[in-house]
């Protein structure tokens, strides 16, 4: 399975759907025949939870772009509110449904979305802060990241219960680079002029281990050298700016993005 995005629960879920973020559309058009969704196009998709399979529709909103015209293409996945589907998600999410979705941040609940290698039919994973909380407390963020990119580490990842979170990563991780042609967000350098080798690093922005938070929104390819320097140095990212501010003074701002 491959990992599209991470969902906080919400009551859109247990209604009609749920959008999908900006920063996972260059994610999910891989995984429909390499092309993006057309401006208002519907597809029917099948919806793999807890061992059974539900229809539900992915949609691109037909909004006037006349009216809008910089507006960005609005995705969602959407059924209706008494679907088989909707009734399940509120079956196994019923704790986040009775407290009116206002759990403390500890024990908030969540779903990843995958696609899988049949076009069309995704499957979603419950995901429960309490469980990944326990799996990551004692754990150095750099260390979390090797071993959320680290493919032959399965047996490390099992011995430190980090088996559902290793799943969230790579294939997230490994179409920003395929999409950023493997070149660093803030400097632009690309090793395979030079070396003949790709070599790109995922770095979350707000740190895994403080946040939980593996969307593609908190995550930009760098080269080693910034990798490192960002974590020794710990700047602050101006979103807005999309700029990392050092203590030093200095600032670097990204020179590539698509995705935030």
């Amino acid at each position: 399975m491959n990992f599209l995005l991470k969902k906080e629960i919400t009551a859109s879920l247990f209604n009609r759907g749920f959008a999908v973020p900006v920063a996972a559309m260059p994610v999910l058009s891989a995984y429909l025949g390499g092309r993006t969704l057309a401006h208002g196009e519907r597809r029917a998709v099948k919806i793999i939870l807890d061992g059974e399979t539900f229809d539900a529709t992915l949609t691109s909103v037909n909004f006037d772009r006349n009216k809008f015209p910089d507006h960005s293409d609005i995705w969602q996945i959407i059924y209706s509110e008494k679907s088989p589907i909707a009734q399940k998600f509120a079956e196994i999410f019923a704790r986040s449904r009775a407290a009116n979705f206002k759990l403390p941040e500890t024990e908030r609940e969540y779903f990843v979305l995958y696609a899988t290698d049949t076009p069309d039919i995704f499957c979603v994973e419950p995901i429960f802060n309490a469980e990944i909380s326990a799996a990551v407390e004692s754990l150095d963020e750099v260390f979390v990241e090797h071993l959320l990119e680290c493919d032959e580490s399965a047996a490390l990842v099992e011995k430190f219960r980090l088996k559902k979170i290793r799943q969230l990563n790579c294939s997230i991780g490994d179409e920003l680079k395929k999409f950023y042609n493997f070149r660093c967000q803030i400097c632009g350098q690309n090793f395979r002029k030079l070396y003949g080798v790709e070599v790109a690093e995922c770095h979350h922005i707000n740190f895994f281990v403080h946040t939980l938070n593996n969307d593609a929104s908190n995550l930009i390819i760098l080269c080693p050298n910034h990798h490192r320097i960002i974590h020794a140095a710990e700047p602050v990212f101006d979103r807005e700016a999309k700029i990392f501010r050092y203590a030093s003074g200095f600032s670097e701002r990204l020179i590539l993005n698509g995705h935030l």
